[in-house]
């Protein structure tokens, strides 16, 4: 008599597992994109120290619009950007969530822009980023990019 109750109690939990999933709870691909940001806060600047798709997009609050891929020669917003000499951003993911086809992902991110410029003064600005993330080889690499200063 027990046995007829184990076994729609079975596909209930079942059924819920596969309910609760869904998109973002994939861990390994969490961590594997937390590691590439917190490898390129050490190295440089987790805004440019990562890899990036060719055909990517970047935009800040520094430029005037975004560069689309390898686009060089982007009119510079009138800010000290051009300027700078030196720059280091700690970035801290608030959220990442991972597609259920596991070659997909955004990120959004805060934390801290810190830069000298050419006269030797020092500037932090609070930002925030949201970036786009394709898996390709079994590689995460930043397909877009959107990062802006809170006080811009």
């Amino acid at each position: 008599m027990n046995r007829r109750f184990i076994g729609p109690g079975v596909l209930i939990i079942g059924v819920m597992a596969v309910n609760i999933r869904g998109a973002g709870t994939n861990a390994a691909d969490e961590a594997a994109i937390r590691k590439l940001i917190a490898t390129a806060d050490q190295v440089s600047s987790s805004i440019t120290g990562i890899s990036r798709l060719p055909n990517g997009i970047f935009w800040s609050g520094a430029i005037k619009r975004p560069i689309v891929g390898s686009q060089k020669g982007i009119p510079m917003d009138p800010s000290d950007a051009p300027n700078r000499v030196s720059q280091k951003t700690r970035m801290e993911p608030q959220r990442i969530v991972v597609a259920d086809s596991r070659d997909l992902a955004y990120e959004y991110s805060t934390g801290t822009l810190e830069y000298d410029l050419a006269n030797g003064e020092h500037k932090t600005k609070e930002v925030a980023l949201l970036r786009v993330w394709q898996k390709q080889s079994g590689q995460w690499k930043q397909t877009a990019l959107f990062s802006r200063a809170f006080d811009e």
